[in-house]
């Protein structure tokens, strides 16, 4: 196997000598730049499946080679330095010294840089090449220069094109939303939490260009608990008129139970009534008959198309009442009637929507898009202890526009019921998205390494 080295100003000139010297049939075993230009290695005869890098012989014959050129070109070197040693010496030899015109002469013509003359062939062949380095050089140097311009522009067009693709990776068809790579990084972060993509548009393009990526997550995180609604405390102390509405097995009656425990222990239960719209399942009081009876309050049944707001006049002495209605759906015939009672009952009725937290988000927008024309004054999260994911419940209320009144997250009565915190609620939901992210890649690697182990055994 021939294998030689070529070194020519640029690639071009490189490979047309590989060409000449080694004919169509030779292989290109690595390239690169170095000072003089470009360095080609090349061979004839090279078996594929055989990596140069690999081959001792192929290594053992580039070595021999660098070190017989660097051999030369010392030898080039040394020999043009004696040459003009000994040219000078025979110059000063021939010079006139005995007169002040012929010293001068002599001197000048020993200075460096002269050439002397009598200078035999070799000698100005060999001081040509030396004086044609330079120019070499320099020309290698604006080549350089050149390929480095060229290089900045490639890797900026890349950047921008990595830009774009990252941008639109959450939603491709949406060509407006031109998000820079630290923006979308947030937009995916958002993702991640369950937080909607509107919401999380708003939340990446308000991020700071010239901000590091922890310090514009902590703000974005502060923008999302901003952004929050949360009512004020005090529904526990100051009692009202409230209805709780929502799907079947959202919790409202449960809810209803957690409220009326807490607020009996600090009024008493002359101070607290029950009502219930819920004339539609089998059944459908016993719970609620079942709290009445252990908390001692009183509790009245408003059948299908009574009188709401007549039933809440009798009971104008208590400090709080709370309204438990049917949890129907949209399309059922009964669920127009009791939105209807809802409404009729007048402003002084709040309706506040349970939202549970274990429902997709879809489900969430639906239940709020049927029950917001009851008038919602607020929303309860429910079930926040089985829950994975709280970022569709808060994209609800931020996006609707629907104060968090209460957040429930247990069976217990009256303990599991609490006043809300936006920037908790966000921390945990941030909590929520890490260790999803984490059994993922743990079920990912998990996976891996089962398939590695039965591809081993031929499985």
């Amino acid at each position: 196997m021939n294998v030689k080295r070529f070194v020519a100003a640029n690639m071009q000139q490189a490979l047309r000598l590989v060409s000449q010297e080694l004919g169509p049939d030779a292989v290109i075993m690595s390239s690169k730049k170095i000072a003089e230009g470009f360095e080609v290695v090349a061979a004839l005869d090279y078996q594929s499946g055989q990596d140069a890098s690999s081959n001792p012989e192929v290594e053992r014959q580039l070595r021999l080679q660098r070190e017989l050129e660097a051999a030369k070109s010392a030898t080039r070197q040394a020999e043009l330095q004696r040459q003009r040693t000994a040219d000078r010496v025979a110059f000063a030899e021939k010079s006139d010294l005995t007169s002040r015109d012929g010293i001068r002469e002599a001197l000048a013509g020993l200075r460096p840089g002269a050439q002397p003359a009598g200078q035999t062939a070799a000698e100005k062949d060999m001081a040509a090449q030396v004086a044609t380095a330079k120019p070499m050089s320099a020309k290698n140097d604006d080549g350089s220069h050149v390929y480095n311009s060229r290089l900045q522009e490639m890797q900026g067009e890349l950047r921008e094109l990595k830009d774009w693709m990252v941008s639109h990776q959450g939603s491709a068809w949406d060509t407006r939303r031109p998000l820079t790579w630290q923006q979308s990084q947030l937009w995916q972060r958002c993702q991640d939490m369950g937080i909607e993509p509107a919401w999380a548009d708003r939340i990446a393009s308000n991020c700071a260009a010239d901000v590091a990526m922890d310090e514009a997550w902590k703000a974005a995180l502060k923008q999302i608990a901003g952004d929050l609604p949360i009512t004020p405390a005090g529904l526990l102390e100051r009692g009202g008129r409230i209805a709780l509405v929502g799907p079947t097995g959202a919790g409202k009656t449960t809810t209803i139970g957690k409220i009326a425990a807490q607020f009996v222990m600090r009024h008493g239960a002359k101070s607290v009534a029950f009502v219930t719209l819920d004339n539609y399942r089998v059944a459908a009081h016993d719970q609620l008959k079942a709290f009445s009876r252990i908390l001692g309050v009183e509790m009245r049944v408003v059948t299908q198309g009574g009188d709401l707001a007549k039933t809440l006049l009798a009971l104008r002495d208590k400090k709080l009442v709370l309204v438990d209605s049917a949890g129907l759906g949209s399309q059922d015939p009964h669920f127009s009637v009791q939105l209807s009672m809802l409404k009729q009952a007048g402003a002084g009725l709040s309706k506040l929507l349970v939202l549970p937290l274990t429902s997709q988000g879809r489900c969430l927008q639906e239940n709020f898009e049927h029950f917001k024309a009851a008038g919602l004054s607020g929303c309860i999260f429910t079930k926040l202890d089985e829950c994975f994911s709280l970022g569709p419940g808060m994209s609800i209320a931020a996006l609707g526009h629907l104060p968090v009144t209460l957040v429930t997250d247990g069976p217990h009565i009256p303990d599991d019921l609490h006043y809300p915190d936006a920037m908790r609620l966000v921390n945990l939901a941030e909590q929520m998205a890490r260790m999803a992210r984490t059994r993922w890649q743990a079920a990912e690697a998990l996976n891996m390494a089962t398939q590695q182990t039965s591809f081993q055994h031929g499985v």
